[in-house]
């Protein structure tokens, strides 16, 4: 057989509007002469002839038992499924193993894994399976805070998120012996978790990115936490700190790792920080890059006297900047802010 062959679909059953006998389950031989039933169909007596006594057929039971198939054969060609019907289990001696029925709420499918099957999956009845559970059926991404609303036949959800990027400090001015120095921002905690139930409506928070250091308002700050109700949260960067204006070498200028994430149950990681600004003399000092998160680099270093560079990826840290003797102060820039990511399963 070949796709082509598709027979006509039946949009009505047969005489529909027409008269008809229910076919009963049980024998009519004996109770209504003639009568057609399920057990035996057309019964002995519609085929004697009449004048041995016989009677004809009932038309209406031809229409009875023409619609039920037709009907039956309908629903099958609308694709649609049968739910569990312990009646008619009883009847077959419950259903077969492979069969697949539709759930109660119409919103998934079982199939039983054993045969003569008798028993109600939908209250937890053994021998069956979910068909369909665990199918990935969406994904929703939040750039910006809000409140999350689940796909229809969201059964359970992974959460990954990262907490925003560390902003980083305004190199200062210096003096004509002096040199400036700023760490690039760290890069936001990294959170993924499994849940199945809680997550309806839940407050969804996507953390900013830490702000940028001004000549006006040199001191940046770490970037924002992310989080999804109280399931699952991962901090943000820290910032990036400026040393200096001073006359090198000094120490190497660094910041710190984030915080640690809350409920991530199946991997989760503090932000890494970023490699530290260094002056060694006056024609040798440089910021250093802003901290890569789980989804990738962050600011890049600029030439000597530029403003420092945002962060690139979600959750990565700004770049630090850096200033020669006798130089003005110039501006940090902003960490990039986090991101949550939804995956929706069946």
């Amino acid at each position: 057989m070949q796709s082509s062959s598709s027979p006509k679909k039946l949009s009505i059953p047969f005489a529909a509007s027409g008269d008809k006998q229910t076919i009963p389950d049980v024998t009519q031989i004996g109770v209504e002469d003639g009568r057609a039933s399920y057990p035996d169909g057309f019964p002995p007596l519609t085929r004697t002839p009449i004048s041995a006594g016989g009677v004809p057929p009932y038309g209406t039971d031809m229409n009875g038992v023409l619609f039920d198939i037709s009907n039956a054969a309908r629903w099958s060609a609308a694709g649609a499924p049968y739910k569990y019907d312990a009646t008619f289990s009883a009847s077959i001696g419950g259903y077969p193993k492979g069969a697949i029925l539709s759930n109660s709420a119409g919103d998934g499918f079982w199939q039983s894994i054993t045969e003569n099957n008798t028993t109600n999956p939908d209250s937890g009845g053994s021998g069956w399976i979910n068909a369909l559970g665990g199918r990935l059926i969406n994904t929703q991404t939040f750039y910006s805070s809000g409140t999350y609303t689940p796909t229809p036949g969201t059964k359970s959800i992974i959460v990954e998120m990262v907490g925003g990027g560390g902003g980083s400090d305004a190199a200062p001015a210096t003096g004509s012996t002096q040199v400036s120095i700023v760490s690039g921002g760290g890069a936001g905690a990294y959170a993924k978790g499994r849940f199945f139930s809680g997550f309806a409506g839940a407050s969804v928070v996507v953390g900013g990115g830490g702000t940028a250091g001004t000549t006006a308002s040199p001191t940046s700050s770490g970037g924002g936490t992310s989080s999804f109700g109280s399931l699952i949260s991962a901090p943000g960067g820290s910032r990036g700190p400026s040393a200096g204006p001073a006359n090198p070498p000094f120490l190497p200028q660094g910041n710190l790792s984030s915080s640690g994430p809350s409920g991530a149950n199946i991997i989760g990681s503090p932000g890494a920080p970023s490699t530290p600004a260094y002056a060694n003399a006056t024609f040798s000092y440089l910021g250093s890059p802003g901290a890569s998160s789980v989804f990738g680099g962050g600011g890049w270093v600029p030439s000597t006297g530029n403003p420092a560079i945002g962060g690139q990826a979600y959750g990565s840290g700004a770049s630090g900047t850096s200033q020669g003797t006798g130089s003005p102060a110039v501006n940090g820039a902003q960490g990039k802010s986090g991101v949550v990511i939804i995956y929706e399963y069946s």
